[in-house]
């Protein structure tokens, strides 16, 4: 399941976060009001970015258990 999901407000996209239902934020930016291509990149970006940090926690705990 993806955590980042697109809503329309207004005519314009908002990257909603699905764990708190609030618009999502890189570097303390909000990401909202975007055209349809940015709001579709930015959701691509953020769930790449969310699985990769998913993963390397299971790495780092696999890893850890081996050692």
């Amino acid at each position: 399941m993806c955590r980042y999901n697109l809503r329309m407000e207004d005519g314009l996209w908002t990257v909603i976060d699905a764990t708190t239902q609030r618009p999502a934020e890189l570097n303390g930016v909000q990401m909202a009001r975007m055209t349809w291509r940015e709001a579709c990149d930015m959701v691509d970006i953020l769930n790449n970015l969310d699985r990769l940090s998913f993963l390397s926690k299971r790495y780092e705990s696999s890893a850890s258990t081996v050692a």
